[in-house]
């Protein structure tokens, strides 16, 4: 079966670098990545028009690229927790979490019994790698190996976080641009509502074993991120890094343009 090794990452204190997907699909985008020398990639059904069938087809091409796929769900529902993990996606994070109470509900549907009450559908299929497996030791691999992220992003989050991070949780996002509308300053990410609140997610997650990530915009910002103790670097998006390499070569041409002489044409003939 299947080893989650971004799990087994961040429960080391490794790092790992990844990126966004909302736009992008195919086999390519995923061994393009992997090939970059990435770890994981996050796809987003949140924000993006991705039905299941086109996650379930990138999970499994990332799987086969050598990435670890996150699936950020829409919503805590059933059928985004349970359909994911029964076609092989191993990492989730669920977004909008603001009590310990929809936490543990999480958890519930995401892990077999002991620590849940996942529903059992172990029958040579993705959640195995089709293997014929016996299904306790499915259900040990699979709870095992299942990684649990939730975005903290909202004011009444950031409040109960206490209750939040408990364990069954792996890793942490705080979501800076739905925090600083829920605080009522939309956009100012140097507001101090925003540093003091990711300061508190930081410190409880690293008194508590959880990871937690970093949105990294430029090379230059890796260090940044790394110091403050982040572990889960989601650098850039598909769109953001298909943008800046078209951009890179849109600014070379113009210069060449710029400096390009007039063209000169050949007198008419008489």
């Amino acid at each position: 079966m299947r080893v989650n090794r971004l799990k087994q990452t961040l429960k080391s204190g490794g790092i790992a670098l990844g990126t966004l997907v909302w736009e992008t699909r195919g086999r390519g985008v995923m061994q393009t990545l992997a090939a970059a020398g990435m770890d994981f990639v996050m796809i987003c059904m949140e924000h993006s028009a991705y039905n299941l069938e086109t996650v379930v087809e990138l999970v499994a091409h990332a799987h086969a690229a050598g990435l670890t796929p996150v699936v950020r769900i829409p919503d805590l529902a059933y059928p985004y927790v349970t359909r994911l993990l029964d076609s092989g996606c191993q990492s989730l994070i669920v977004p909008h979490i603001k009590t310990g109470a929809e936490v543990r509900r999480f958890i519930e549907l995401a892990k077999y019994h002991p620590e849940g009450k996942r529903g059992m559908a172990i029958y040579l299929g993705a959640s195995t790698e089709y293997e014929d497996v016996d299904p306790v030791t499915a259900i040990a691999h699979a709870n095992a190996h299942t990684l649990l992220g939730v975005l903290i992003e909202t004011q009444e989050a950031v409040e109960n976080v206490e209750d939040i991070l408990i364990p069954g949780i792996d890793l942490a996002l705080v979501g800076h641009q739905d925090l600083t509308q829920s605080f009522g300053v939309p956009g100012q990410y140097d507001h101090p509502r925003l540093r003091e609140a990711d300061a508190r997610v930081r410190a409880l997650c690293r008194s508590r074993g959880i990871a937690t990530a970093a949105a990294v915009t430029r090379p230059e910002g890796m260090r940044a991120a790394v110091d403050s103790g982040a572990q889960f670097l989601l650098y850039g998006t598909d769109l953001v890094l298909l943008r800046r390499e078209a951009q890179r070569a849109a600014e070379a041409l113009a210069a060449l343009r710029t400096n390009r002489p007039a063209s000169r044409h050949p007198e008419s003939s008489p």
